[in-house]
């Protein structure tokens, strides 16, 4: 196992955790995917080290606070490069290694944010939006294989950054995402919701006529 963070020091407490309690091999690489492809040259040379990888998982995103249609140029870019552009250059990267496996998985992780456009969360939905599309075009394109390609559509989890929700919000359990992605990695399950109850929520407001929606502050 091979985790990828910015955090050194929470990724140093979180490799020692995993290694001493379930005793598994765990690497880390500090890289911030906000320096570009270069990222990928130290996390390769880790998955060589250790004899390849047959999976690749994205809990990854960020978001904030001024994201409008007026988003500074430089964090559109940082919000694009987070969201979609360092998640489908390290899928790219690593999937001919995936494919010389007998069996593998790729798991992205999108947002309820990404439903319909709409005036805040501009950049971030649009970057979830695509990567989305990325990761049916490559569910498509792995049809052939033994690769399992999942996305998990998220509503708001219980974290820090939905801190600021309002308490009657319903908010997702992390742990039991968790538990989910790791119980259907050889699963091929697609497109998922989490919490299951955004389903038939998303049908709902992607219908929405626009009459309707443009009124809606969400």
């Amino acid at each position: 196992m091979i985790l990828v963070s910015s955090d050194e020091r929470d990724l140093k407490a979180l490799t020692s955790d995993l290694s001493i309690r379930h005793g598994s091999r765990v690497a880390a690489v500090a890289a911030d995917v906000l320096e570009g492809d270069a990222y990928l040259d130290r996390v390769a040379d880790t998955v060589y080290g250790i004899g390849g990888l047959d999976g690749l998982l994205f809990p990854l995103g960020a978001s904030v606070e001024a994201d409008d249609a007026s988003l500074d140029p430089t964090l559109l870019v940082a919000v694009t490069r987070i969201n979609y552009h360092a998640i489908v250059s390290a899928t790219i990267r690593f999937l001919p290694e995936l494919r010389r496996r007998p069996r593998a998985a790729v798991v992205g992780f999108g947002s309820v944010a990404a439903l319909r456009g709409r005036g805040r969360n501009v950049a971030y939905a649009a970057a979830k939006r695509a990567l989305q599309s990325f990761f049916e075009s490559l569910r498509h394109a792995c049809a052939d294989s033994q690769i399992m390609v999942q996305f998990y559509i998220l509503g708001f989890m219980e974290t820090e950054q939905a801190r600021s929700l309002p308490g009657w919000m319903p908010k997702g359990d992390p742990a039991a995402l968790s538990r989910r992605v790791c119980r259907d990695l050889d699963r091929d399950v697609g497109v998922v919701y989490h919490p299951q109850f955004w389903r038939p929520i998303a049908g709902a407001v992607r219908h929405k006529p626009w009459s309707i929606f443009k009124h809606m502050r969400l």
